[in-house]
């Protein structure tokens, strides 16, 4: 009995991963119905869609489901008339749908190859184990070390030594050691699979935003429609959700600032419908996604010339509050959002040409590439994207002081003392020093006791004593067991500009 209700969850997930393609495919069907009402295979490619629903659905008992598909295939059917009122009501048909699934695991997780998908938890808990084996590695190369240094003192305290008196362990650890090569090698390929394996392409999510444009457009009595480029491009599956919100913020924003009326653009010499553009590539190591419009671009008697500014919490350049805007409550959001995945976000605009917000991603973030440092007995992580260079903290410099300010080549760097911003108890050494670090153009130091360098890591979550912690953004476990907090450098930032004052 067991195995058959295994069976029937695993029905019952597979049907919820087809069901939200398939509404996926009629909401970016009916808007290519509404630019061409005449493509008889998009009216095709609807109904089949449609049909799907409804005979999934009655296989696993979804009766309300499969009714509402038979109604919504059977108007499909007799489409005669095609505007922009009926696909407006099908597109609420769409959302109906997607109430109806509502509570099932809709987003549609990574394609292993053409056959096989595997949930996202269990891709994380696959990295989760294949870190584990890594520390295990790690403690099992000490153990061969240490049995090493051993063997070699023993050998150093004879001068010579008969192949009578000789038992063989030189032989049998040169061959130990060759083997953990061999497993380390091994563990490093399955990680990286792994890893490929969580990569998702961001054309479906591109897709999406479609209907975004249509109906945002729609609310302000504009024109406007969606290009996408590179959604063969793949990023992190758990990156794909965590974009979202921030992406919908800024279609939004470009539609309601940007984008100008149809009567306006046609004076100005423009087309009368305006385009947004959700383009990804890879770059340097990162994942570049450029939002875009064509439309006026930033006010400049409203902004002035810094860009930044729109990032401020309360910045709105709306005249009235709207369902969309003027709360002042989006793009600072936005910004934390992008930075909440280890990104940035800047600003490109031109009078009359359009805006481009360009952000940058690490490829995974399940691995980030960390500075290890010391500070009172225990190891801190900072990213390395964060980190600019390494100097000691001159003699003169108070021992005691939570923070302070540092000349370093003719430029004044606040400085925040590591083991004091958490409490750690415990002497100070002799000699410390300053780990460099940047955020959002601006520098800081950070005291720590001793540098360990650069390494790759597993991020693990946090748990619920570091949660609500300011200034630590992650965990991970280190070779000898032991757990390792990864920093969180905006927030110690922002913890510096209150101590020193700085903007």
């Amino acid at each position: 009995m067991a195995d058959f209700d295994l069976n029937l969850d695993d029905l019952d997930a597979t049907f919820a991963m087809e069901a939200a393609d398939d509404v996926a495919a009629l909401e970016a069907g009916l808007l290519a119905l509404e630019d061409a009402p005449d493509d008889a295979e998009v009216r095709r490619e609807l109904l089949r869609r449609a049909h799907t629903l409804k005979g999934n659905a009655s296989i696993v008992g979804r009766q309300a489901l499969a009714a509402f598909a038979h109604g919504y295939e059977e108007r499909l059917e007799h489409l005669d008339v095609i505007d922009a009122s009926v696909i407006a009501s099908l597109l609420s048909g769409v959302d109906t749908f997607r109430r109806l699934l509502d509570g099932e695991e809709l987003a549609a997780p990574a394609p292993v190859n053409q056959h096989i998908r595997v949930r996202a938890e269990k891709l994380n808990r696959m990295l989760d184990l294949a870190g584990e084996i890594s520390i295990a590695r790690g403690r099992v190369s000490d153990v061969i070390l240490s049995a090493a240094k051993d063997l070699q003192m023993r050998r150093s305290r004879s001068f010579a030594v008969s192949a009578a008196q000789d038992d063989g362990s030189g032989g049998a650890l040169d061959e130990l050691i060759e083997t953990e090569r061999q497993i380390d090698q091994l563990q490093a390929e399955l990680q990286e699979l792994i890893m490929r394996a969580r990569m998702v392409p961001v054309g479906p999510m591109f897709r999406q935003y479609a209907r975004t444009v249509r109906d945002t457009a729609a609310i302000h009595g504009k024109n406007a429609t969606l290009t996408t480029i590179g959604d063969d491009v793949e990023i992190d599956t758990s990156a794909v959700e965590l974009l979202r919100d921030p992406i919908t913020h800024m279609i939004r924003n470009a539609i309601d600032h940007g984008i100008e009326p149809s009567s306006e653009r046609v004076a100005n010499g423009k087309p009368p419908v305006g385009h947004i553009t959700l383009a990804a590539k890879h770059e340097a190591g990162t994942i570049i996604i450029r939002v875009s419009d064509d439309g006026r671009g930033l006010d400049r008697a409203a902004i002035g010339a810094d860009d930044a500014v729109i990032f401020e919490p309360g910045f709105t350049t709306a005249k009235e509050v709207t369902d969309l805007s003027g709360r002042g409550v989006g793009m600072d959001v936005v910004r934390r959002g992008i930075e909440a995945l280890r990104g940035t976000i800047a600003i490109e605009s031109s009078e009359g040409v359009g805006t481009t917000f360009t952000i940058r991603l690490p490829l995974t973030l399940a691995v980030i590439e960390g500075f290890g440092v010391a500070a009172g007995g225990e190891t801190w992580i900072v990213p390395m994207e964060s980190v600019v260079e390494c100097v000691e903290l001159p003699v003169d410099e108070p021992r005691d002081a939570l923070s302070g300010v540092l000349l370093l080549r003719d430029e004044i760097v606040p400085y925040v003392r590591l083991r004091s911003l958490f409490a750690i108890e415990g002497e100070t050494p002799s000699r410390e020093n300053v780990l460099v670090v940047q955020h959002d153009g601006m520098k800081g130091g950070l005291v720590i006791d001793e540098l360990h360098g650069a390494s790759q890591t597993v991020i693990k979550p946090l748990g619920d004593y570091f949660e609500n912690v300011p200034g630590i953004a992650g965990s991970s476990i280190l070779g000898s067991g032991r757990v390792a907090l990864i920093l969180d450098i905006r927030a110690i930032f922002d913890r510096m500009e209150k101590e020193n004052g700085t903007e």
